[in-house]
């Protein structure tokens, strides 16, 4: 019944009352579904021939032409951007990295570091001579910032710290190692010419022996190797293609600070009441570079500076000179140095005098992921006969095995001994070192 009214009023609006044509659905509602239908189905049809389209075109992609070199390497820097960029507030480029450095050790005698070695004092009272544990207080972490470019000039500044500052004064303290500040400076580097502010490696005697125990303080630090990080301004030259030069001025730190509790500012010693920066300068020749098969690395340095004892001026004074060649999987490196109230450098076994010494090193690169190096050193005080001092010489021996797992992943085993001479007494020990190093 409802079809026929539906039918009837349909041909009454189409038919006799307005001259047009009358639409499908108005004639017939099933046909009006079936040309819905017929519709759809044809739009579906389309979209199934575009889909095999898309996947007729991917299956063409590996015989697809190779895309323009400088198309691929946009590619790879956006790529590494994408996974080394860090936002800062300069919105220029950041970079985070570091070391984990896990390092197992042992000792016979009774040294003053436990991990690092560097002098050997009596044994005990109470009896039990050796130690042996496990840190992590000489991991690394910093940051690396690109500044603007000033015409041809390019900015940079570093900033790194370790945990080797102490411990605090606690049951156990051992494992809560003290951020110490290592390296912050900020560099402004030209074509032949650079100028740097901060705190960084002295430009005396900057060459250090091969560890990765001794990561934190360098290796053989007062038995023979000269080594500071301090605040200064210097200017680096290159004069010619291998020949650079560089100098200036560094905080005046006497090495005299001997409170053993922790003061929150800098005390007023001998450097700070001299009133006077000292002065360094290095010249050096160079033909490679540091890792390469071939190098050759001559530098001569030299440092004055003073310190205020009473109402007196005492300089202090060293000379050094530095060596490294390396010529395919052979390689040697050392450092000789002479100087006075070098204390603060750790030569004369951190005393007041003159004193004279060095190192000196073998390696071997039997493939690219190992190298084994050995060497000695020595500390020897010129002018002992005139102090009554505590100690007299250190002499030190070493040798040590690094595989490089990856890259990032390194490990070693270093055995290093020690002899502190005290007069006609010398107290030798016996260090052995396993690390493991993540780097980042």
């Amino acid at each position: 019944m409802l079809r026929r009214t539906t039918t009837f009023v349909a041909s009454l609006v189409c038919g006799s009352l307005v001259a047009m044509p009358c639409p499908a659905y108005a004639q017939d509602p099933m046909a009006a579904m079936r040309q819905e239908l017929d519709a759809l189905r044809a739009e579906v049809q389309q979209l199934r021939a575009a889909v095999e389209a898309l996947q007729g075109l991917q299956g063409l992609q590996g015989t697809a032409p190779a895309q323009p070199a400088s198309v691929e390497i946009l590619q790879a820097q956006v790529a590494e951007l994408a996974q080394t960029k860090v936002e800062s507030t300069t919105k220029l480029p950041l970079k985070i990295f570091g070391t984990v450095h896990a390092g197992f050790f042992a000792n016979s005698a009774n040294p003053n570091w436990l991990d690092n070695p560097n002098l050997v004092g009596a044994p005990p009272a109470t009896g039990g001579n050796g130690t042996m544990s496990a840190s992590l207080r000489q991991t690394r972490v910093g940051f690396a910032a690109d500044g603007p470019t000033l015409g041809s000039v390019r900015t940079n500044a570093i900033v790194a710290m370790d945990f080797f500052g102490g411990i605090p004064a606690f049951q156990t303290g051992q494992v809560m190692g003290l951020p110490r500040l290592l390296v912050a400076y900020a560099r402004m580097e030209g074509t032949r010419t650079a100028l740097e502010v901060g705190q960084d490696h002295m430009i005396l005697a900057p060459r250090d022996p091969t560890s990765l125990a001794a990561y934190s303080f360098p290796l053989l630090f007062r038995s023979g190797n000269l080594y500071l990080r301090t605040p200064q301004v210097r200017i680096e030259q290159a004069l010619t293609s291998h020949l650079r030069a560089t100098a200036g001025i560094v905080a005046p730190i006497g090495g005299d600070f001997t409170d053993p509790n922790y003061v929150f500012v800098p005390p007023a010693l001998g450097g700070e009441r001299s009133r006077r920066p000292g002065v360094q300068a290095r010249v050096a020749y160079t033909a490679g570079e540091a890792g390469a098969p071939r190098l050759v690395d001559i530098g001569v340095s030299g440092h004055t500076g003073w310190e205020r004892r009473g109402n007196d001026l005492a300089q202090s004074w060293a000379g050094a000179l530095d060596v490294a060649a390396r010529r395919d999987v052979v390689g040697v490196a050392g450092e000789f140095f002479t100087g006075d109230n070098i204390d603060a450098f750790g030569g004369a076994l951190g005393l007041d005098a003159r004193s004279a010494g060095g190192w000196a090193e073998f390696q071997l690169f039997p493939t690219e992921r190992l190298s084994l190096a050995t060497g000695f050193g020595i500390d020897d005080l010129r002018d002992a006969s005139r102090f009554s001092l505590p100690r007299r010489r250190n002499r030190s021996a070493y040798g040590n095995m690094i595989f490089s797992l990856t890259p990032e992943v390194q490990a070693s085993f270093e055995y290093r001994w020690l002899e502190t001479s005290a007069g006609s007494v010398s107290r030798p020990n016996h260090h052995f070192d396993w690390v493991l190093i993540h780097k980042f």
